[in-house]
């Protein structure tokens, strides 16, 4: 019998003729409503759910550079501390801070009165020196002369004669007394000596310098140019020379005109290249490391002395498989990627990954060139089960290299 109609006979059965008819109708419309629903849901729950969408793309095989990675820091190509070389009282600072200045330029002005008169006294002593050397050497004439005719004895002649060596002697260390007081005056200019950039002053006008000790002015450094020094591992030394196919370079003992990239500490790319041109004589026998030194253009003065640097230095080419750096996942096993079959189904696959090259990872293991690697959907995917892959809506070219490629993480 049909539920609806056994219901609906029970409940007559038991309340019969308690119930007018027209009540009857609605409950059962109820009882009939309900029953319908619930099959609707038992038929809704039998669909299949379809699998998710994920993106996917295989490896691209592609040459790479090798790069070996580094801190350094920067170093100005000269850095001079201007002092004050004589006592005095600073009268006159002549420039600007951070103001671009050359060789022999006037930065401070120390009060030369002093210096002027030490000048003139040390000329009247020289000139009183040379007349009494003068002097002597008449006498000296004179006494030879009567020595010749036997009027003096030999022992008057001689003391003659050392009187005229003594007022030359005299003579010389006058004319020395006067080159180091007009090297005194000089002094109370204070110029650069150095093309470079000066730093501001360290000492105001008015105060007293250089009495005690030579008083620190200012600082000039020449950062048109600039040193990178860092610090390679031995091993490192070893696989760049063992690599090299050209003849070590005298100075540097390394192959020549290696190329040097930096990165400051906003950028995520190496914009600034240079070249390595020293190397240290010997290994630090604490550290097991050589200090190696590279020299940067510097026309803009963004680099500037005491900055720390990242430093990369190219090693070798090859060919190597890279996959988008967004596929690449990690967990306390390593670094791993999941992978599609032909049936759909998805595998998680562990990788030995390499340096970064723009947006891609280098795959040293763990990978086929024909492997299906997702990379987009990751959140959807788990191992084991199927999944709809799709190919990318726009093909993959992946940019040429155009900065140095990051080390291996």
């Amino acid at each position: 019998m049909n539920p609806v109609k056994s219901a609906l006979f029970n409940w007559e059965t038991s309340r019969e003729g308690a119930v007018p008819q027209i009540i009857k109708i609605p409950i059962v419309l109820l009882i009939f409503l309900v029953l319908f629903s619930s099959g609707c849901q038992n038929e809704s729950t039998k669909k299949k759910i379809r699998p998710p969408e994920v993106t996917i793309a295989e490896p691209v095989r592609k040459e790479v550079t090798k790069y070996l990675e580094y801190t350094g820091n920067i170093a100005a190509l000269e850095s001079v501390d201007i002092r004050a070389r004589v006592p005095g009282f600073l009268t006159k600072i002549c420039f600007e801070p951070r103001a671009k200045v050359k060789t022999g330029d006037l930065l401070f002005v120390i009060d030369p009165r002093q210096y002027e008169a030490s000048v003139k006294e040390s000329k009247a002593k020289l000139e009183a020196q040379k007349a009494s050397s003068k002097l002597s050497q008449t006498e000296l004439q004179i006494s030879q002369q009567l020595e010749s005719k036997e009027a003096i004895s030999a022992l008057k002649l001689e003391k003659k004669t050392a009187e005229r060596d003594v007022t030359r002697a005299d003579v010389d260390l006058a004319d020395a007394a006067l080159d180091k007081a007009k090297l005194d005056l000089e002094w109370t200019q204070v110029t650069s000596p150095i093309n470079g950039r000066v730093s501001r002053n360290l000492v105001d006008v008015g105060n007293l310098v250089g009495a005690t000790e030579k008083t620190l002015l200012t600082t000039v450094v020449d950062d048109d140019s600039v040193y990178v020094y860092f610090n390679i591992s031995e091993r490192d030394l070893l696989l760049v020379r063992r690599k090299a196919k050209k003849k070590p370079d005298p100075v540097t003992q390394l192959p020549p005109d290696i190329p040097v990239y930096i990165s400051l500490a906003d950028e995520s790319d190496y914009p600034h290249t240079g070249r390595i041109d020293f190397a240290d004589t010997t290994v630090d026998q604490s550290t097991g490391t050589i200090q190696v030194r590279g020299i940067f253009p510097n026309p803009d003065g963004l680099l500037m002395g005491g900055m720390f640097v990242r430093v990369r230095v190219p090693l070798e080419k090859r060919e190597a498989l890279l996959v988008p750096d967004v596929a690449l996942q990690f967990d306390q096993g390593g670094k791993y990627v999941f992978t599609v079959d032909e049936q759909q189904v998805v595998h998680q696959k562990r990788v030995k990954i390499g340096e970064r090259v723009d947006r891609m990872r280098v795959i040293e293991e763990g990978l086929k060139n024909t492997d299906n690697v997702i990379v987009d959907g990751i959140q959807r995917a788990r191992p084991g089960s199927k999944v709809n892959p799709v190919k990318p809506t726009v093909a993959r070219n992946p940019q040429p290299e155009t900065q140095p490629a990051s080390k291996k993480d």
